[in-house]
């Protein structure tokens, strides 16, 4: 099945499974327009306690530089596990 979707058809995929489990896990991500994310625990609207999510095709590269929040940076790290295993999958 993944053979015969196109990249963007993959790509498109692999984002709604990156809302999905944002979602599962009690985040939100906002699309700033800029060609990232920003992911936070739903209620929280600090930037320390926000991080970063690329989402330049298809790379999702998860960024928590500016992110102080321990929750939030245990998540960063799931999160990042998860694309890994989406991007594989996908293969992006």
């Amino acid at each position: 099945m993944i053979d015969a979707m196109t990249k963007t058809a993959r790509i498109k995929e692999a984002t709604r499974m990156f809302y999905e489990f944002v979602d599962q896990n009690g985040f939100i991500a906002d699309d700033e327009g800029f060609g990232y994310w920003m992911v936070a625990k739903q209620g929280d609207c600090r930037a320390d306690q926000m991080f970063q999510v690329n989402r330049g095709n298809g790379d999702f590269d998860v960024c928590t530089h500016l992110c102080e929040c321990e929750e939030a940076l245990r998540f960063a790290k799931q999160l990042e596990g998860h694309m890994e295993n989406v991007k594989r999958m996908m293969e992006l």
